[in-house]
């Protein structure tokens, strides 16, 4: 299972999570700065462990920020779903998916053998612009791609 070529479509969390995201990655990375600029102009030791201990925070900060929000998204290619989600990346083949549902902690996925992938960057958590108006796009391609997976009813004469 590959992605090949461009994908049917692709979501991120809302630019909401997203704007979260880079401030939570953001601020304590300006604070890091400022520290170091800080300890350039007023050299002690001091001064150089507090930059060190801030440039340390702003590296945990921006990793969690990069994990929890900015990475996470779900593409529907061709051939496969991905879901990249904070617990993992699940790629999911069209020919296992009997149909998509909306729930708290994102697009359902339901496979043919009654297990449930979620796709956490549909979730409400993951935003604040209205779900089930994103989950309308995810839906309308869902569909399409499981009209063609289905094989036609013989003909009569």
């Amino acid at each position: 299972m590959t992605e090949t070529g461009s994908p049917l479509g692709v979501w991120r969390v809302s630019l909401s999570g997203r704007v979260g995201g880079y401030l939570l990655a953001g601020g304590p990375a300006l604070g890091a700065v400022i520290t170091w600029f800080s300890a350039l102009i007023h050299p002690s030791a001091q001064n150089f462990t507090s930059a060190g201990i801030s440039s340390a925070v702003a590296l945990g900060f921006g990793l969690f920020a990069w994990w929890v929000l900015l990475r996470v998204r779900l593409e529907l290619h061709e051939d496969v779903i991905v879901m990249v989600n904070p617990w993992g990346t699940q790629r999911l083949p069209w020919s296992r998916v009997s149909a998509v549902s909306l729930g708290n902690w994102g697009a359902e996925f339901h496979t043919t053998d009654g297990f449930k992938y979620t796709a956490y960057a549909l979730s409400d958590l993951a935003g604040g612009t209205r779900q089930d108006v994103r989950f309308a796009g995810v839906r309308r391609v869902v569909r399409a791609r499981l009209r063609r997976e289905q094989p036609e009813p013989p003909r009569g004469r």
